[in-house]
């Protein structure tokens, strides 16, 4: 079975379920610009404070730009001080993989709540890698609380590690497996198992359970990964990981669209 999924071992380090484990890596060049607004609206708010990791920003951008779509990113401050009426001109908040923990603690709970109202209520989609799929689930707080864990877009139990945490790898290369029988390996890197519901499981891991999911939470469209479709050829290299075909701008693409444009994609 290890050598049917190409499981790869790392040093695990300090692992916690709201980690995604990903050390700093030094970001290459890159084509897309740092920022790439647009004229009336901006598509995707990328989240690149605290916490989050460089190299999965980066790979974000290269695949919104040359898709021709706009974004911005926001670190911790400016998005706690960013008021519901501008955050909500975007249509797509994205927290990438890195550290959930240290994301949630970096802002405040006015801004987890803020960030809830604006999907719950104001319809902003929201897609979360692996960190930001940890974050993502968490039961609902008590009125006018914070929540007990992470932001809590979606509102349900919290999430579960999967088969390869739990046999002890940090990172992993796993087949996912989509509704229309085709499989690809991923980067696997510490992500849950992300919510089981009936109709919004995107992609399953090799044991079954879901690896990519998506749920109506209230008017907002919310995905959580727990594969990284935007890993790149250096992030996989860095890795020690040379199959090829874990580089999946295409399917990064094709999540970020759903997102942008609030529409479901083909599901189990």
């Amino acid at each position: 079975m290890f050598a049917r999924q190409k499981l790869i071992l790392s040093f695990i380090f300090a692992t916690t379920l709201t980690s995604c484990n990903l050390r700093s890596t030094n970001s290459s060049a890159n084509s897309a610009p740092s920022i790439n607004p647009g004229v009336d609206r901006t598509d995707v708010l990328i989240y690149g404070g605290i916490g989050s990791w460089r190299p999965e920003i980066n790979s974000l951008k290269e695949t919104l730009y040359s898709n021709g779509a706009t974004y911005n990113e926001v670190k911790a401050p400016e998005l706690d001080r960013m008021p519901l009426n501008d955050l909500i001109k975007y249509r797509l908040l994205v927290i990438p993989g890195g550290d959930a923990e240290t994301v949630t603690k970096h802002l405040s709970p006015h801004t987890h709540a803020r960030l809830r109202e604006a999907v719950q209520i104001e319809g902003l989609d929201y897609l979360g890698f692996c960190a930001g799929a940890w974050l993502a689930v968490a039961p609902a707080p008590p009125p006018g609380k914070d929540v007990s864990y992470g932001i809590g877009f979606v509102d349900g139990p919290i999430q579960q590690t999967n088969f390869l945490y739990n046999q002890g790898f940090g990172f992993a290369l796993t087949t996912a497996f989509f509704p229309d029988g085709t499989k690809r390996n991923q980067l696997w890197y510490g992500g849950p198992i992300t919510p089981d519901v009936p109709g919004g499981v995107i992609a399953k891991y090799s044991d079954g359970t879901p690896a990519i999911s998506q749920i109506w939470s209230g008017k907002g469209l919310v995905i959580i990964s727990g594969l990284h479709p935007t890993a790149t050829k250096s992030i996989l290299t860095r890795l020690g990981i040379f199959d090829t075909e874990a580089i999946a701008p295409d399917l990064a693409w094709k999540i970020l669209d759903a997102g942008i444009n609030k529409k479901k994609l083909s599901a189990f």
